[in-house]
Order: structure tokens, then C-alpha cells, then sequence
């Protein structure tokens, strides 16, 4: 670290003054890490680990596993002639996916009018690096043109300088929230869910959270020409993301948050025993949700993904599949006892294996006894080519070894391969119609391997009791949360609506009945007193521990409280619910208001000890205190639309010029805008301010907009992040330049100048350089001395004892 220091330093002094630097340039500091070390124990020095400069570039990691290829040739997944296809598809990059937020139908097909004619046009016939670039595609199968594939990967389009206009395009739009670039197969699962508006929607492993947002869009969607975020608080429905990662759950939160939405809750739990929600019915009476939808993209061995994580073809074999089968269905009857009757349950991986896939959903079915069915994928999504799943499969061991039956096994191998993997009997073939499941080949479509299965409730599973209500209206509380509350960081009793998986499937008992509900939603709360004393020589029943951070909590306001009659009265707001308004800090001035829907709310309040919840809300308010404004907070863009249409005042229309003029400058004077947002904005006091942008009166673009600001004295901002600025002036057919893209041109144009100047005194002898006007620049005796002055400071330095190089 010395040594680098010090050589930019002395570059940087010496060299203006003519001192001679060379000998400490070439010095070798003897201090630190840096210190030069004798050999020891007869070591010479040619034994010594190559240096930085001498160490050679990293082997490409091989794309090839004789184990994977014998595998799954005798699964005989691929058909036959096509296995050539399948190895070489998976051995390229993974083409680069997109697609288009489609919750706001005007929006978003004003944003894929600007792709096709700004980018997607001048990609044809293109040639890179002596490669042509086949142009953008979109996937036949994916609604409304909304969703495009590249012929190139994303480290390629990353790279490229040829591409470096479409690879900024994708990343700022991506940040902003309204494109997500998502690998193809994933966005299949949301699709076949049929999401409605007042559908309760979980994903049970959701992190990192684009099949979580893709859900919540559909949540949203609506064919009206508000904007975005006007509609979310509407929604009777709600998406609740989980995931058993504590880190992740944040990334998803990051993934989630680009949606603007106040119907979405992140949860951290195990999916495999999660809880039950609570809610009260009509009567008061407190009783377990039952989602409409659910979502199980369960852990898998990831084979499907080896064209975008090279790594996993020396790490596949064909041990790990029969390890994370058992937690696959364990995830998998859990969801099917959440689902309520005639909803439906998606289940996919991203493996090929049929122990993952067929086996767990052919388990699955053979327990609940009829009470559930496949659902034909295939005819869900026209366009989306695919090959049916499979009624028979072969058991191989580690050491490739096949196996017909369970008693086959040896005892080394009967704890890890389980009866449950093997293929169903002839009858259950029949009954199963496993064909209706769907397995996605690389080759077929140019994308990664994956597997889908749709499946719908018709009754209750047979191994759930239905739990007794419970009134949440008087003292009666829920007996599973009336003893040792916890608090939203606390531990969690692991029997709290925990499932116990059944391994003989013929036996459905009353051993098993805890593996729905929670045990003391079953009986009342003196019966399970004396049944925990009757069992004194069993142990107590250990409680999962919540790691991860500790989380800030979420406390609602009300009408009364004193924040809330100043934001009230200077924005003459009607008909807010203020009681869905939260915090996130009990102590100190509150820094932000977030909103929440009624059904986010309710989950939050009844639930707030038998779950960790991560993040919900959608900020829509944020402290903003000045003397001259008597409201302390100001509106920020990713809640503007919640509140606008309850704000009776402090909004102005504005055209799109004037939109180009708000974005494009930090803080442009008012004389800067047009005369009727000049007039509209007199009689305003200082403070924030809601533009919008309505295409009824102004044609130019045909969706709505809807824009937070802060009018000044003289001056009018925007507090729009720089990513969403850049998203509507390209709406509005303007670009954004930012203040170090500025800078960087006006560098440009300055060395531009010098060389020039340069070469016009190429035959001078002078060292002096020549300004503009080819006059010598004499340096200034102000700068000789700060100069010296440096030069002294330095010496001394050189000079200390500590580095005695001087």
C-alpha cells in the first residue's frame, strides 16, 4: 500500500519541479506485509508464490459430466434424436431475457412502442466482432408482446461498446421497475396461476423475488388509464413473498419495492412447517387463511440452470435429487393444506430429474386420495413447446447403479432413497395423469431446463382436520398466541401449523393431525394445559430460533395522532384512510409514512407474533421540516399515486414540455416553465407539490402521469430518483444527462483542445503549453509556493524514522 502511494505521489511532485525520483521510485519499502523476508529452512528464493503480475489467467471450467450425460440418457427425458441438440444448447450462454411491467396496460405499450423503434430497429443486420446479431425476438408465449429475448447473454451485451446504449436502456428501466430481466422459464410459473385482483396469493420460496414481482403485476393489472400505483390500494387481494433465507428475503425486498405496491408482505420462514395465517371472518370469529393461489418454486438440484451456472456441471450427481426430494414434498403438502378448496397451486423447479418432479407430485397425489388433480399445463400458454411428463423413471445411486424396487436397496441406502421416489404402480398411472405436467429442453426454445406442474384443490386433503374458530372480538384470544407472546424477532414453536410428513401413505391416523393446523387451534386451552402435564416425561417441544436482523416494528396511526392534522390540512385530503398509515420507530420524530392496504393491515395485526415479518408497506410520505411550510412531511414518487386522488389541492397540470423542463434540471427557475403552469403554480405557497400530466388535454403521449415535486420561491424541483427521471423523459422522447455525463464531455472537449494546441506547437522547443489564444501559460508564483510548500511536507515524511529512506 506504501509502495503504490508513494510512486503516485512522487509521479504527481517531483516530475513538475525536474527532481530526480527515479532511485525512490525504484525503492523498496521495508515495512509491513511489504517487508522483504530471508528464506527459511533452506527454502531459496525461486520457491516463492509468483507475484500478482506473474500469476496465470483461470481455466474455463468444463462443460461436460459423464455422470450428468449417462443419467439422463437412461431417463430417456430427451426423444430420441435430439440428444446432440439438448448437451450442445446446454453447453451456450443463456440469451438474455426481458420483459415489459404489465400491470399499466397504457404505460407499458407506450414503453414497448419507444424498445421497437429507439433500439430493437437498429439491431438489425448489426455486426459484432465479426458475429452477426440476430435481432430481438419476443417469446411467443408470453402475453402482449411484453417479453424479448437477445441472441446474445448478458455478459456479452454488458461488454459490448456497440451495445452500451441497449445495456444502459435495460438497466436503468430495470432499476426503476419497469422492466425486469428475467430468465424465460421463470416467468412461466405466474403465468399459469390466473391471478385475479382479490386473490390471497403466497409464494412459499420466493427470494430472489421476480416471480414474486411478476405475481403482484398481475395482482395490479387493470386496463384503466391511471397510473400505476392508483389502483394498488384498491386491490382486495395481496402476495405474500417467504423464504427460508434471512438475506434473501432483503433481496427480494429490493426486487419488490421497484413495484410501488402497498398489497405485498415479506416473510421469513420455513416453508416447509410455516404457520397459519389468521384472519376474522364476518362473525368476529378468528379462523386460518386459505390462499387462492400459491406458488411452490421449491430448493432443487438446479440442473436446468448449467447454461448460466457453469460451476454445477462438476458439482452435479445424482445423490443430491434424493436428498432434497423429502424436503420438496414436505414444501409441497404444506402448500396443498394452505390452498383453500378450488384453489390452485403451482409447483415447479428448475431441474430436469424426475425424482424432483414426477415423484414428488406422484407422491403427493397418491396421499391426498383423490382430493387433488393435475391441471394441463400445455394448454395454459399457446406458443410454449415443451414434452409432457413422464409415468416412469429409473433410480440411480452415486455410483450409477439402478434400483426397481425399495427392497432392492441396501441398508447404506435406505435412510437416503426413500419408497416415495420410486414410479407409480400401472393403476396409479392412470389415475395420476402425470402427462399433464410440463418439462421444458433447453433446445426446444433456446432457454434453461425447467419443470411445471399446475394442480387443484377439489376438497380437503384427507390427513386435515378443520381447527375450531376462535373470537378475536372479545377476551377469547387464539390460544396459540395467548401464552409466551412473541414478539416480531422472538422464537417460533416449530408446531405452530407445522405438518409431519406421513410415510406410509395408506395410513391417515390421528398421530398426523397436527400436519395442518396448529395443535391448540384443535383444543381448548385448559384440555392442552393438561394434556402437556400428562406427558411430563416427554421433553418440552423445542422453538425454531429467528435469525437475521432484528426488525424495526410496524406501528399503526390513527386520526388522533398529532402527525397526521397537519398533512391533512395542507394537502385537503378526503377520504384518506389515515388508519392504514404506519411506522416504522417508536421513539423520535417519525421519518417516513408508509400505507398498507386493508387486507395487508389486517394479516400484520393478527399475525404479528407467529410470523417474521420482514418488510410491507408502501412509503408514500417522507419528513421534510422547514419554517416556511407547515407541514413537516413531503410526498416522494413510489407512493405519489396512493395519495393523488385524495389531494383536493397543491395539484397543477403540466404539458409535456414542461415534464422535459422539471427532469432535465435539479432546479429550474419558473420563468423556465410554460404560462399556464406558471399561473396554476401562483397560488401556491411554498412546499410539495403533485404534477400531472393528462393525455386527454395534451395527446402528444397516451398515458397518464403523475409526478412529486417541491415548489420553491423562485424555483420548482422534482424529487424523482435519477432512474425514473431518465424512464419518463424517454417517454416524453428526451434523454437524461446527467451532472458526470456532463462532466465527462466537458473533460472530453478539454483534452480535445489541449491536443489540439499541441500539435500546433509540435516544433516548439518551449515546455510552456499554450492556451487557447497561443499564449504561454506562466505559472503563478502562488503556485511555485504551494508547490514547495508540498514538496517540504513530503521530505519530511521521507525523512521520519519510521521509513528512513531519505
Amino acid at each position: 500500500m506504501w509502495s503504490t502511494t508513494f510512486r503516485n505521489l512522487s509521479k504527481t511532485i517531483f516530475t513538475d519541479v525536474g527532481f530526480d525520483a527515479t532511485c525512490l521510485i525504484n525503492t523498496r519499502l521495508t515495512m509491513g506485509r511489504n517487508r522483504s523476508r530471508r528464506a527459511k529452512h533452506g527454502q531459496h528464493s525461486q520457491s516463492r508464490q509468483p507475484s500478482r503480475d506473474e500469476r496465470k489467467p483461470y481455466k474455463l471450467l468444463p462443460k461436460s459430466n459423464k455422470d450428468f450425460e449417462s443419467y439422463y440418457q437412461m431417463q430417456h427425458i430427451v426423444p430420441e434424436g435430439e440428444w446432440d441438440s439438448f448437451i450442445d444448447a446446454l453447453r451456450k450462454p443463456l440469451p438474455a431475457t426481458f420483459r415489459i411491467t404489465g400491470f399499466n396496460n397504457l404505460q407499458s405499450q407506450e414503453l414497448l412502442k419507444l424498445i421497437k423503434g429507439e433500439y430493437f430497429d437498429k439491431l438489425v443486420n448489426v455486426e459484432v466482432e465479426g458475429r452477426v446479431i440476430d435481432p430481438p425476438k419476443c417469446l411467443p408465449w408470453y402475453p402482449n408482446e411484453l417479453a424479448w429475448q437477445l441472441d446474445m447473454d448478458r455478459k456479452f451485451i454488458r461488454q459490448c461498446e456497440t451495445l452500451k446504449k441497449l445495456h444502459n436502456f435495460l438497466v436503468e428501466e430495470t432499476e426503476s421497475g419497469n422492466i425486469s430481466r428475467q430468465e424465460a422459464v421463470s416467468m412461466i410459473p405466474p403465468l399459469i396461476m390466473d391471478v385475479q385482483p382479490h386473490h390471497k396469493v403466497l409464494d412459499m420460496c420466493a427470494a430472489p423475488g421476480s416471480k414474486t414481482a411478476q405475481i403482484i403485476e398481475m395482482l395490479h393489472a387493470c386496463n384503466s388509464p391511471v397510473p400505476v400505483a392508483e389502483s394498488f390500494h384498491l386491490s382486495e387481494g395481496c402476495v405474500i413473498g417467504n423464504d427460508s433465507d434471512n438475506k434473501r428475503c432483503y433481496l427480494m425486498t429490493h426486487q419488490v419495492k421497484r413495484l410501488e405496491s402497498a398489497s405485498f408482505i415479506i416473510i421469513n420462514q420455513d416453508a416447509s412447517c410455516m404457520p397459519n395465517f389468521k384472519l376474522p371472518d364476518e362473525d368476529g370469529q378468528l379462523k386460518s387463511l386459505k390462499f387462492d393461489r400459491i406458488l411452490a418454486d421449491v430448493p432443487c438440484s438446479g440442473d436446468g440452470t448449467l447454461r448460466k451456472n457453469v460451476d454445477a456441471w462438476a458439482k452435479w450427481n445424482a445423490h443430491t435429487a434424493m436428498h432434497l426430494h423429502n424436503l420438496q414434498s414436505r414444501i409441497l403438502s404444506r402448500g396443498l393444506e394452505m390452498l383453500v378448496v378450488g384453489g390452485r397451486l403451482v409447483y415447479s423447479t428448475c431441474s430436469l430429474n424426475p425424482v424432483e418432479n414426477e415423484a414428488v407430485i406422484s407422491n403427493l397425489l397418491r396421499k391426498s386420495k383423490g382430493t387433488v388433480k393435475l391441471v394441463d399445463v400445455d394448454a395454459k400458454l399457446p406458443g410454449l413447446k415443451g414434452m409432457p411428463g413422464m409415468s416412469s423413471w429409473k433410480i440411480i445411486s452415486r455410483e450409477m447403479e439402478e434400483y426397481t424396487d425399495p427392497e432392492q436397496l441396501p441398508a447404506s441406502l435406505k435412510n437416503t432413497i426413500r419408497p416415495s421416489v420410486f414410479p407409480p404402480t400401472d393403476k396409479e398411472v392412470q389415475m395420476f395423469d402425470l402427462q399433464k405436467c410440463l418439462r421444458i429442453l433447453p433446445h426446444h426454445q433456446d432457454t434453461g431446463g425447467f419443470f411445471i406442474a399446475l394442480l387443484e384443490k377439489l376438497e380437503e386433503v384427507p390427513w386435515v382436520t378443520q381447527p375450531k374458530k376462535t373470537n378475536a372480538s372479545n377476551g377469547e384470544v387464539d390460544p396459540s398466541t395467548n401464552t409466551n407472546q412473541i414478539s416480531n424477532t422472538q422464537e417460533q414453536s416449530t408446531q405452530d401449523g407445522m405438518s409431519t410428513e406421513v410415510t406410509d401413505s395408506e395410513k391417515a391416523t390421528n398421530d398426523n393431525v397436527e400436519m395442518a393446523e396448529n395443535t391448540a387451534d384443535l383444543i381448548p386451552v385448559s384440555s392442552n394445559k393438561r394434556k402437556i402435564e400428562s406427558r411430563s416425561n416427554s421433553p418440552p417441544p423445542k422453538r425454531q430460533k429467528r435469525f437475521g436482523y432484528k426488525e424495526d416494528p410496524f406501528i399503526f396511526i390513527s386520526e388522533d395522532d398529532p402527525i397526521w392534522p397537519p398533512i391533512r390540512d395542507f394537502f385537503k385530503l378526503k377520504n384518506f384512510p389515515a388508519n392504514q398509515l404506519l411506522v416504522r420507530c417508536t421513539e423520535g420524530k417519525k421519518r417516513n409514512l408508509y400505507f398498507a392496504s386493508p387486507i395487508v393491515k389486517s394479516l400484520l395485526t393478527h399475525n404479528i407474533g407467529r410470523f417474521k415479518f420482514i418488510n410491507l408497506g408502501l412509503k408514500i410520505l417522507s419528513r421534510s421540516d422547514s419554517p416556511n411550510v407547515p407541514c413537516p412531511f413531503r410526498t416522494v414518487q413510489e407512493g405519489v399515486g396512493v395519495l393523488y386522488p385524495h389531494v383536493t389541492d397543491r395539484v397543477v397540470s403540466l404539458t409535456m414540455n414542461d415534464i422535459v423542463t422539471l427532469l432535465s434540471s435539479e432546479m429550474p427557475y419558473l420563468e423556465c416553465f410554460s404560462e399556464g403552469l406558471r399561473e396554476s403554480l401562483q397560488g401556491f405557497g411554498q412546499g410539495s407539490i403533485i404534477f400531472v400530466y393528462d393525455p386527454e388535454k395534451d395527446a402528444s403521449l397516451q398515458c397518464r402521469m403523475v409526478l412529486c415535486g417541491w415548489l420553491g420561491r423562485s424555483s420548482c424541483r422534482s424529487f424523482i430518483p435519477l432512474n425514473e427521471r431518465g424512464h419518463y423523459l424517454r417517454l416524453c422522447g428526451a434523454e437524461l444527462v446527467t451532472r458526470g455525463q456532463r462532466k465527462k464531455a466537458k473533460l472530453a472537449n478539454d483534452s480535445a483542445s489541449v491536443k489540439t494546441t499541441s500539435d500546433l506547437d509540435a516544433d516548439s522547443n518551449s515546455t510552456d503549453m499554450l492556451d487557447p489564444d497561443n499564449e504561454p501559460v506562466v505559472k503563478s508564483e502562488e503556485g511555485l509556493d504551494a508547490l514547495r510548500m508540498q514538496i517540504f511536507h513530503v521530505k519530511k515524511i521521507l525523512n521520519s524514522p519510521k521509513l528512513g529512506i531519505l
